[in-house]
């Protein structure tokens, strides 16, 4: 038995007493060209991790060898939580498997229960216990919704019908990460701005832009804020200014702009004032390329 884990918190806490090897999913596959080889997710990941390409290469290869050698497991329990972190990743991993037997336990993510890695180790047995078994109907789907996921196309997506669990607010929580129809900000983007009526250091925005309805399901990490955080700041149109930058991301104090508010209240849309440059699974945002945008009214993306 392979126990795979979502993350190195939950490692920290995992009970030496279930039975079974396990292993540690580090990537981060809600952000990136999705279904790109380790270098080139290595060369656009890389700089806003703040770590190297060769540091971030080994780790992606590292995870693509645990996968391959699922094989030799009776059974792979996964080991992940409810937000749209762990789903993109239970996603791939699911189209990567090649198991008779694979199970899952998928926690949810609430106000009483913040995740696998806050549990202590006694109450990992009973969810071991509970653990469901994946059929080959939801295993497929899992591989329907990576390759949708992954498609520079995202109106599949958009429009699937998913039988597996938390799959459809995980679609509408990656919907809500394309610039929305009313000013050009994602959601985070717009809870980031709401937050900022007065200057935050960057523990209290983080708290406060990441746990409104639109945004709690998210799992968004701090290193993921912070870079969201740098394109806001950067060019002559900038949204924020950041204090004290040159310091480590915790330390700062980050203020909106006039031209943020601009933006916030829908006076400027923001896509004028400068081109997009990110990935949002396959779909790679970028000048000339192709532009769709979220409607949060009719709850559809659209052609811009």
């Amino acid at each position: 038995m392979l126990h795979l884990l979502n993350g190195d918190a939950t490692a920290a806490v995992f009970p030496d007493a279930l039975p079974g090897d396990r292993a540690v999913w580090r990537d981060i596959l809600m952000e990136g060209p999705a279904d790109a080889d380790g270098d080139t997710r290595a060369a656009w990941l890389a700089p806003r991790l703040g770590v190297t390409p060769e540091t971030y290469a080994r780790g992606w290869h590292q995870g693509q060898a645990t996968l391959a050698a699922a094989k030799t497991h009776d059974e792979v329990v996964l080991w992940f939580e409810r937000d749209l972190f762990c789903t993109m990743n239970l996603w791939f991993v699911l189209a990567r498997l090649a198991v008779a037997r694979v199970s899952l336990v998928f926690s949810a993510v609430d106000a009483e229960h913040r995740g696998l890695g806050v549990l202590e180790a006694a109450q990992f047995p009973a969810l071991f216990e509970r653990r469901q078994r994946l059929s080959a109907d939801e295993i497929a789907d899992a591989r329907a919704l990576w390759r949708a996921y992954a498609a520079p196309d995202p109106t599949a997506l958009a429009g699937s019908e998913p039988i597996l669990p938390f799959a459809r607010e995980a679609i509408r929580r990656h919907c809500g990460r394309f610039p929305s129809r009313a000013n050009g900000l994602d959601e985070v983007e717009q809870a980031t701005l709401t937050a900022l009526a007065r200057p935050l250091d960057f523990p209290t925005l983080f708290h406060a832009a990441t746990t409104p309805p639109a945004t709690s399901e998210l799992g968004l990490g701090d290193v993921q804020f912070a870079a969201m955080l740098r394109d806001l700041a950067a060019g002559p149109a900038a949204l924020v200014e950041i204090a004290d930058r040159e310091q480590p991301f915790a330390r700062w104090r980050i203020s909106r702009t006039t031209t943020g508010v601009d933006v916030l209240e829908g006076r400027v849309d923001r896509l004028t004032l400068g081109p997009l440059d990110g990935w949002l699974g396959g779909v790679h945002l970028r000048p000339g390329g192709r532009l769709w945008r979220w409607d949060a009214a009719r709850q559809i993306l659209v052609r811009n």
